[in-house]
């Protein structure tokens, strides 16, 4: 009884499951990724600028 109960509760909660669009899907997948993109190309240049600073303070 429980196995068949939890059987037909898992079905129909399956079935609620709105899978998104495979345009949906590409749209999101490139927003992440210029984002990670950007936010890598943004502490590359803190990185730098750090850098920077402590060669500068380290030879004075």
């Amino acid at each position: 009884m429980f196995i068949t109960n939890y059987s037909k509760k898992v079905k129909k909660e399956y079935n609620k499951i709105r899978w998104l669009s495979f345009i949906q899907i590409r749209k999101e997948t490139t927003a992440v990724l210029l984002a990670s993109i950007l936010f890598a190309l943004f502490l590359s240049g803190v990185n730098w600028l750090l850098q920077q600073i402590f060669v500068y303070v380290l030879s004075r």
